[in-house]
């Protein structure tokens, strides 16, 4: 049977009914699943189809019944680098090469030593990375013997992460330096780069072993050779050399002579130039920078503009360092290298005060001319100082300027102004900043730039509308957001803003419409579950609340809310309180911290009589910032008034009093049972606004 529907599959095949003919070899290989050459031929055609995730299943059953199937496993390797699974390609082609069918002496073995050694260096595993690397370079230096042709051999020469010199840096890094010195003299011999770099090269192994006056060597012929290919790295390896000579108070002197011996040299320069700043010699330091960036690679004007920015902070010049952190920022989007420049500068009080004031100035005066990146500095800053008004100005600056998504650069950039918008919305949020808020998410919604974080952007601004009570804005928002995408987040913000604003008889139908639409989108489904709960719980009708929460404990039973708040529900009420117990100390194991569910564990003891366990949870629960809630401490006052202590208890009534009077919807029931505990106290309680 398996024989009949393998050659109907070859049939369809023939007349280009791909689809067919796939169709017909899953039925053969579920007559017999052991046919190697079936889920061959399968991937082959599954990939004429696009069906790429498909293929990828045949080629995993194909090399599960045949492990040594080299070629299969490179194309597996292949395609677990496209999805950034590393770890599933570096087993993979360790197979490979392990493969009983494999020569060790032939250019597959080599290739595969190469992709495996290219994942291990990309991953910073040097030792494994050498081992590999050392197949390649010994096949390159014996080609015949690895059955190498010059094709191939000119193409991995000519490819820069498996050229000489690469491979030098390899075996360098995993102290091979023998093989390291070998591979960089090859390189030299073979043309790669300038022959003046061996001795830099060289210099480095030397520095590796000790030997720093060789290296010191080996180095000035790179320097008497005017060389500039290695940048930067070659004065930071003479500072190293020196070190280790105990000599680095005359690299100064030695960078000056260089400089003259070459004079257009930028790295050089601005090298110098950062030495000057580390001394103090700030006069010196100025204009060497700038006249070397005026003839600067991009890589040397990006360590220029650094060099720049500590020469004006320790000058205590906001306008020029806001302006130099902006430019290096801009080179290559370095975050880390910004955050350590702005915790510098966040260190000098008045230093920041000065820079916040300039951006401040900038941003009223600006027509457009500060670029991006300068202003995302200054509203960066202000966010790490937690400084949230002058924040949101800087950011709404950020969100007006001309913005660009072409380079890696621009892209991070964005990315950490969206991150920003986000969080700082949050925060505004929290501090019920709700207008500030929303006009920031507004100006973020409407830069193109960001257009692909519209709908996020889009869902926060309705949270913040719908916080600050402007109900018809906050639809009006998700309404602009679902034309954007059908996220099914966006259709359940619809319904919870209906929720947020008390309006059951239209959020209970939406509710309900969200999770026939969505059944398979499991978070949303369950939001609706508990805001459906919770609506029928507030209208009265406790059972049909908790009908709703024993389905989603039925379909879920860890998951940590669902045991909180059913549990809760049932110690409310006095029922099932051993089960409600176990269920809530579930949910508290899970999130230890979280006030609602110490709230829970504490009243579920409580109507359990067990009044010094229940005190402890009650108290832990009041004293987080999340645990100032009304309900919370008039459980608090329940259990003090229980173990007698009155005078705590009447003081925790008063503030579970307060702060329901001063909520945006009081509670009737909530604050007629509070002043009714009160009053019983012998308490006098004034009515409220009083």
């Amino acid at each position: 049977m398996a024989r009949a529907w393998y050659m109907t599959g070859r049939y369809r095949i023939a007349k280009g009914d791909f689809k067919g003919g796939l169709s017909a070899f899953e039925k053969a290989v579920k007559q017999d699943p052991q046919q190697v050459a079936i889920y061959r031929e399968m991937l082959q055609v599954a990939l004429r189809l696009n069906r790429v995730d498909d293929a990828v299943r045949y080629a995993q059953k194909a090399v599960s019944l045949n492990p040594d199937d080299y070629q299969l496993l490179r194309w597996l390797s292949r395609q677990m680098i496209r999805q950034q699974k590393l770890p599933q390609a570096i087993k993979l082609l360790e197979q490979a090469r392990r493969s009983k069918a494999i020569d060790h002496k032939s250019v597959v073995f080599v290739n595969v030593m190469r992709d495996l050694g290219l994942i291990y260096m990309g991953t910073g595993k040097a030792q494994a990375a050498a081992e590999c690397f050392e197949v390649v370079f010994a096949a390159l230096k014996d080609p015949r013997g690895y059955q190498l042709d010059d094709r191939s051999r000119r193409a991995l020469l000519a490819n820069p992460v498996t050229s000489f010199e690469r491979m030098g840096e390899v075996f360098l890094a995993a102290k091979r330096n023998r093989l390291a010195v070998e591979a960089f003299r090859a390189a030299a011999k073979q043309g790669q780069g300038n022959p003046a770099t061996l001795g830099f090269n060289i210099a480095r192994v030397h520095v590796e072993t000790g030997k720093f006056q060789e290296a010191l060597s080996e180095l000035q012929i790179y320097f008497d050779k005017k060389q500039a290919s290695k940048g930067r790295a070659a004065y930071q390896l003479l500072a190293r050399i020196l070190k280790g000579l105990k000599k680095s108070g005359e690299l100064v002197g030695k960078l000056e002579k260089l400089a003259a011996h070459d004079p257009e040299n930028s790295s050089l320069k601005i090298f110098l130039a950062d030495q000057y700043v580390a001394a103090g010699k700030f006069e010196k330091a100025r204009p060497l920078f700038e006249k070397a960036l005026a003839k600067a690679s991009p890589a040397d004007r990006e360590a220029g503009h650094w060099g720049l920015s500590v020469l004006h902070r320790r000058g205590g010049r906001p306008r020029e360092l806001l302006e130099s952190l902006g430019s290096a920022f801009d080179a290559r989007g370095d975050i880390k290298r910004l955050d350590t420049e702005l915790k510098a500068v966040a260190g000098e009080k008045e230093l920041r005060k000065k820079l916040l004031a300039e951006a401040a100035k900038q941003a009223a005066d600006d027509q457009g001319q500060a670029p991006f990146a300068r202003r995302l500095v200054a509203a960066r800053l202000a966010i790490q100082l937690k400084q949230n008004d002058p924040a949101v100005t800087l950011l709404g600056w950020a969100l007006a300027a001309d913005k660009t998504t072409r380079e890696v650069k621009d892209r991070v950039m964005l990315d950490q102004l969206r991150r920003h918008v986000e969080d700082l919305a949050r925060v505004l949020m929290v501090a019920e900043k709700y207008l500030p808020a929303a006009g920031l998410l507004r100006a973020a919604s409407d830069d193109r730039a960001l257009g692909v974080f519209k709908p996020q952007f889009l869902f926060q601004l309705s949270q913040a509308y719908a916080f600050g009570d402007k109900t018809k804005q906050s639809l009006a928002v998700i309404g602009e957001a679902r034309r954007t995408s059908n996220h099914p987040l966006l259709h359940y913000q619809e319904a919870w803003i209906y929720y947020h604003a008390q309006q059951w008889d239209k959020a209970v139908p939406l509710f309900q419409r969200v999770i026939k639409q969505f059944p398979d989108d499991k978070s949303v489904v369950r939001r609706c579950q508990f805001s459906l709960s919770n609506i029928y719980v507030q209208q009265g009708d406790v059972r049909k609340g908790e009908v709703v929460l024993e389905k989603v404990f039925a379909e879920d039973p860890d998951n940590p809310s669902v045991n909180n708040d059913l549990g809760y529900l049932y110690a409310d009420q006095g029922k099932k309180l051993e089960q409600a117990e176990g269920m809530i100390r579930k949910a508290l194991k899970a999130e230890p911290k979280n006030s609602a569910y110490l709230d829970s564990m504490g009243w579920v003891l409580f109507k359990r009589g067990k009044y010094d366990e229940a005190l402890k949870y009650l108290k832990m629960a009041s004293a987080d910032r999340d645990g100032k809630d009304p309900t919370i401490l008039e459980h608090l006052g329940d259990c003090l008034e229980k173990l007698k202590q009155k005078k705590q208890a009447v003081e925790s009534w008063k503030q579970a009093l307060e702060l329901a009077r001063k909520d945006k919807r009081p509670d009737k029931k909530l604050i007629g049972r509070i002043e009714k505990k009160l009053k019983d106290a012998g308490e006098t309680v004034k009515p409220s606004g009083k």
